[in-house]
C-alpha cells in the first residue's frame, strides 16, 4: 500500500453517522461525533451526519436554529443534516421520552437522501441507535453502533422522576438497536 493509500483509506466510501448531538456543541457527545465524522471525511469518505439542532448542555435550542425544521450545513468537510426536535426545559422521564420520540420521528421521516456504504450511530442516543439500525437495514449495509453510555442504565440511576420506570423501556430499545 502506498503512502497516498494510507492517507485516504476511506476514499470512495459514503458513511452516515447518526447522533443526536454534534458540533457546535462543546461538551458531551457532540464533540465526539464531530471528531469521528471529521476524521472519516479527512480520510476520504463522503461523510454525512444526521443530527438534531444544537441544544446541549443548556437544554435550549441555540438561537440561530430556533424555528428551523431542517437544514444541511457543511462543517469541516462533513455534510451535517439537522432535524428539529423537542428540547425539554426540565428533565423528567416523560419529557425525555418526548425528546427521544421527536428525534426518532424526524430522523426516520427525513433521513439524508444518499445511500451510505455503512451507518454508524452514537449511543447513548436511544433514538439515534434505532434510526441507525433501521437505516442500515433499509439500505442493507453494515451497522456500527458506537456505545459511549447506555440510556437504560442512566435512566435508572439518574434520580429523575419516572426514571426507574423508563429504564426498562430504554433498555429494551437499546437491545433492539444493538442486535
Amino acid at each position: 500500500m502506498s503512502d497516498a493509500d494510507h492517507h485516504k483509506p476511506f476514499e470512495g466510501r459514503r458513511l452516515l453517522v447518526v447522533s443526536t448531538n454534534y458540533a457546535p456543541e462543546l461538551t458531551g457527545i457532540g464533540p465526539y461525533a464531530a471528531q469521528l465524522a471529521e476524521h472519516w471525511a479527512a480520510s476520504g469518505a463522503e461523510t454525512h451526519v444526521l443530527t438534531g439542532m444544537p441544544h446541549y448542555p443548556s437544554w435550549r435550542t441555540e438561537a440561530e436554529y430556533r424555528g428551523v425544521w431542517r437544514t444541511v450545513e457543511s462543517r469541516a468537510g462533513v455534510a451535517v443534516h439537522r432535524r428539529r426536535h423537542y428540547v425539554p426545559p426540565r428533565q423528567t422521564a416523560l419529557r425525555r421520552g418526548a425528546f427521544e420520540a421527536t428525534v426518532l420521528a424526524h430522523g426516520l421521516l427525513a433521513p439524508p437522501g444518499s445511500r451510505p456504504d455503512a451507518v454508524i450511530s452514537q449511543m447513548p442516543s436511544l433514538a439515534g441507535g434505532v434510526i441507525g439500525a433501521r437505516l442500515a437495514r433499509r439500505h442493507r449495509v453494515p451497522y456500527i453502533p458506537v456505545v459511549q453510555d447506555l440510556m437504560g442504565a442512566a435512566a435508572a440511576q439518574s434520580g429523575i422522576r419516572g426514571g426507574d420506570r423508563a429504564a426498562a423501556v430504554a433498555a429494551g430499545a437499546e437491545r433492539h438497536a444493538l442486535r
